[in-house]
């Protein structure tokens, strides 16, 4: 039935999808592949190395369902709940449905690394190890289904949308934060792994196949008996209690979380308006469980990203962890309209409530960021001891939060993303994320509203940039929310209009969607959230592309050694520019930066492109006659 349902489906861009994941996956099964067969200088190091590399694919297949929409869903239990068919043999059938497909394959191949690296040690090890890599299969595939499944139970809860944050903040810091890691790489690779490192490698499930290949080589066959058992033993648990989180998924079919229930009671009236929206704000966050994974999202990022320099000792960015939460606070809030829905309607029938409602949204924004802020900028930058950091932190930090607090309502009204209505929303948070393109755009703005105090900063006093800092915040905080309530007032009904689409206006004139799902081959075009289902995979994969690594000369070879220059002469890690003669230094981050932004706009052009492509496609659809219509 699986490979039924993946050969009639697997078209358009799902294909591409496919074929550009599976490409990745071999790429990476490769490089696994390659640490057994390169000749390192420890001996010891080639199984530390395949353990730490076996790790990161666990890792890989308990929190990447997480990160990419659920999991693997081509088969839902729910398709089978009327069949006669058992707890115990339902989850049976859907585990075999689980090897089916190219991550499994893909995880084999990464896997066999472990064969690779027996074979010089002895006939033992080698059949220890092939009997390890599908036993190794089997557990991390079993896992992440448990652990999947969990995850979506706890979605519905705080604890569960905190966990979700936790796993996508964490990562992505780390992913922009890597390069401090690497003098610790490069001395792991030349004298090996230190001893508590090794230990962990081995100790941890995903190391026991390592563990029990070197344990045939020595010939302790207990140790093996043990490694091997113990992984199916943790199979087995796990799909017991993926069965038992199952069962309670049939039994309990509804997928919405809390309607929010203080909207009403909330609506703005002539006395003390603001204060009613600052009211229904504060309890919508605090209810609803979005904006609460939002907020935490931003906060473990701003964590990951400032604390793990420490690593290779460099603390110069403990002081700004709220400068980062800010700016990532106000980058994931910038669509306050689009996550209320149809629920617009309430301020559009009260008669002159525009400048309340926004003016009640950004001081409800600053309750909830500001104190998070103040404790994220004072508490690390006693603790680390940097005092040459209060005058940055003291200007940044009101510029961002007043300049945050007016952005974030003048893109929502611009620019507004429509979503479900909260309470018609799937159990899943990540089904429902902010628009990718307005978070690199919100990125952008707020940090350019810091530009004033960081140029005091930069060619003045550093004390005269905090008035700077906090009038340029006030100032934006006022400007913007003026301009923010202007356009609410004009165009509140025509942003009804679209939230009851459910599309962009531009989008969505003369276009009949559902013509175009029928003809796309499957593509559910109401599901891209980018709006270019329609264009060519090559542009696609541009957009993607550029979107992506733009960042990388922008941010990582342009802004931070920028930073490090001003901040921290002596240091050059990783980046290209500072490891330049003096006189080149300053061109080559601006080189960068320049390139950087090249290749961000480049991809915002190709993404205008992929949409009229799409639009276009949409077009051609929609004036096709339907079946069973005639025409003279």
């Amino acid at each position: 039935m699986k490979l039924a349902v993946l050969r009639h489906a697997t078209t358009g861009q799902r294909a591409a999808d496919m074929i550009g994941g599976a490409v990745l996956g071999v790429v990476l099964a490769g490089g696994t592949i390659w640490l057994a067969l390169h000749d390192w200088p420890d001996p010891e190091l080639h199984m530390d190395l395949i353990g730490a590399a076996f790790a990161i694919w666990v890792v890989g297949w308990l929190f990447g369902p997480v990160l990419f929409g659920g999991g693997d869903e081509t088969l839902r239990p729910e398709h089978l709940a009327l069949l006669p068919i058992s707890p115990r043999k339902l989850t049976f059938g859907l585990l075999s449905v689980a090897f089916v497909g190219v991550a499994p394959a893909v995880s084999l191949i990464a896997f066999a690394a472990l064969i690779v690296a027996a074979v010089p040690l002895g006939a033992a090890a080698t059949v220890v190890a092939v009997v390890a890599v599908p036993l190794q299969l089997v557990f991390v595939v079993v896992v992440s289904r448990l652990v999947t499944a969990a995850l979506g139970t706890l979605m519905r809860t705080k604890l569960g949308a905190g966990l979700a944050a936790i796993i996508s903040g964490g990562i992505l810091a780390l992913t922009h934060t890597g390069w401090v890691l690497k003098p610790v790489i490069q001395l792991a690779l030349q004298g090996g792994f230190p001893d508590n490192i090794s230990t962990w490698v081995h100790a941890l499930p995903s190391g026991w196949g390592v563990s029990a290949v070197e344990a045939a080589q020595r010939g302790d066959w207990l140790v093996v008996a043990g490694a091997l058992l113990g992984l199916a033993v943790i199979s087995v648990l796990s799909m017991l209690g993926w069965s038992a989180l199952l069962v309670q998924r049939l039994n309990h079919r509804s997928a919405n979380g809390r309607p929010a229930r203080a909207a009403v009671a909330a609506t703005p009236v002539r006395a003390g308006a603001v204060r009613a929206v600052v009211g229904r704000d504060l309890r919508t966050t605090s209810r609803d469980l979005m904006r609460f994974h939002y907020l935490c999202f931003a906060q473990v990022y701003a964590l990951v990203f400032c604390l793990l320099p420490l690593v290779v000792h460099l603390p110069i960015f403990v002081p700004f962890i709220g400068v980062v939460f800010v700016i990532w606070a106000a980058a994931v809030s910038a669509n306050l309209y689009g996550e209320d829905g149809t629920a617009l309607w309430l301020t559009i029938l009260s008669p002159k409530s525009a400048y309340s409602e926004v003016r009640g949204r950004q001081l409800a924004w600053l309750l909830i960021t500001a104190p998070v802020v103040v404790v994220g900028t004072v508490v690390p930058t006693v603790l680390s001891g940097q005092g040459w950091a209060w005058p940055w932190v003291a200007s940044l930090a009101p510029a961002l939060l007043g300049g945050g607090a007016g952005v974030i309502v003048l893109i929502s009204v611009l620019r507004p993303v429509p979503m479900t209505d909260p309470h018609k929303r799937s159990g899943n948070l990540l089904e429902n994320g902010t628009d990718f393109t307005q978070v690199l755009l919100m990125l952008i703005l707020v940090a350019a509203t810091a530009a004033p105090a960081y140029l005091t900063l930069r060619y003045g006093s550093p004390w005269t940039a905090v008035p700077v800092g906090v009038v340029s915040g006030s100032v934006l905080y006022w400007l913007l929310g003026h301009l923010a309530g202007k356009r609410l007032e004009a165009t509140g009904p025509a942003m009804l209009e679209q939230m009851r689409a459910g599309v962009v206006r531009r989008q969505q004139k003369n276009i009949d969607w559902s013509s175009l799902n029928a003809s796309m081959d499957g593509v559910d075009l109401g599901e891209e959230k980018l709006g270019i289902a329609g264009a060519s995979p090559a542009r696609r994969a541009t957009v993607y592309l550029c979107l992506s690594l733009g960042w990388v000369p922008l941010v990582a070879q342009g802004m931070v050694p920028a930073f490090l220059k001003l901040t921290d002469p002596g240091h050059t890690s990783w980046f290209l520019a500072l490891h330049l003669p003096g006189p080149l230094q300053w061109p080559m981050i601006a080189v960068m930066v320049l390139l950087g932004l090249a290749i961000l706009l480049y991809g915002r052009q190709q993404l205008a492109r992929a949409r009229l492509e799409t639009a276009a496609m949409a077009a051609r659809a929609a004036a096709r006659p339907k079946a069973g219509t005639t025409t003279r």
